[in-house]
């Protein structure tokens, strides 16, 4: 048996639908985000869920400095706001994105859903850190006809 390359292994991987969501905080270098499809629901008992980060990402500092983040689920016609938030750090807007809340925290407008978290851990998973994050607060969007974005094989899907 040959040894598995991280190219194969991403191809193979790339086989797993995953929802597509954009995560932010507020660091020392000002406000932060990231388009995300590493995240999972954990526990119901505690509440928890996890998202994954790339440990150089000036998202990952703004969250290791403030221990809370806020994430927002995309809608099927937030693909241009996947890509924004994909892009570098010093390119990112966020006036014409996202929404304040009086806590802090700050979300995707019109987002499917947005969780505002605390982190209860940080893990280390290769070059990623794995925040494991208890909800503090949910908001979903009363437009239940509209579905969540997708990414599968390595392009952006529209759910049906």
């Amino acid at each position: 048996m040959t040894s598995l390359t991280s190219d194969q292994f991403r191809r193979a991987m790339s086989h797993f639908a995953t929802g597509v969501a954009v995560v932010t905080a507020r660091g020392e270098e000002g406000e932060q985000g990231a388009t995300i499809s590493a995240l999972s629901s954990v526990s119901l008992d505690p509440l928890m869920l996890l998202i994954c980060l790339n440990r150089r990402s000036s998202t990952c500092r703004a969250i290791e400095h403030s221990g809370r983040f806020g994430v927002s689920i995309l809608r099927q016609s937030q693909e241009a706001v996947a890509m924004h938030f994909a892009g570098p750090a010093k390119d990112k807007q966020f006036d014409d994105y996202c929404v304040r809340q009086e806590d802090g925290l700050f979300f995707v407008c019109d987002a499917l859903v947005q969780i505002g978290v605390e982190v209860v851990e940080t893990l280390r998973g290769g070059t990623h850190e794995i925040f494991l994050a208890r909800p503090v607060h949910v908001a979903m969007n009363s437009d239940s006809e509209v579905g969540p974005l997708l990414y599968y094989r390595g392009a952006f899907d529209l759910a049906s």
